[in-house]
């Protein structure tokens, strides 16, 4: 004889279906962002995002999205940094691109794509991105960047918001 299933492991069930059924999906839309252990810019980070990425939103804060990795870590990223997909192309013929490179991302974010940069570079010789790249690779710890915050009574430390 089979036994009924009792009816608050029913309502779970039904619960985790539904929720997993309207996650939201974000995609991180900047060059790099930091998981971080807690909705502040200078908490210590979990893992380090890349563009393109995609993250399941668990719930949001004063600007800060709390989000699942592929990978399933749980952290927090500043709602500035990812976007919810808003369409996804169909490849209907193999000459539609759907995704960019890597450097085509870095040069959009310097505001360039191939083909400008090409005819740039074309009229101008000498160009280099070197400062650009070395800022790039400029890292701020997160006690400095608390620190900058306290003096300067931004944020949570000067009541703003």
């Amino acid at each position: 004889m089979k036994r009924p299933i009792p009816l608050t492991m029913t309502v779970s069930l039904l619960i985790l279906i539904v929720s997993l059924l309207v996650a939201e999906t974000l995609t991180v839309k900047v060059q790099s962002t930091s998981l971080r252990n807690t909705p502040k810019f200078y908490a210590p980070a979990v893992q380090s995002l890349s563009a393109g990425e995609k993250v399941e939103k668990i719930s949001a804060q004063g600007g800060w999205i709390q989000v699942r990795t592929s990978g399933g870590i749980t952290g927090w990223v500043h709602s500035s940094a990812v976007e919810v997909p808003k369409f996804d192309l169909m490849a209907t013929n193999k000459g539609l691109k759907t995704q960019a490179s890597a450097s085509e991302v870095a040069l959009a974010g310097k505001g360039f794509n191939k083909q400008v940069e090409e005819s740039y570079r074309a009229k101008h010789k000498d160009l280099s991105f070197a400062w650009v790249d070395r800022m790039l690779q400029i890292k701020i710890a997160a006690a400095q960047v608390e620190e900058f915050m306290k003096k300067g009574k931004l944020g949570e430390f000067g009541g703003g918001k």
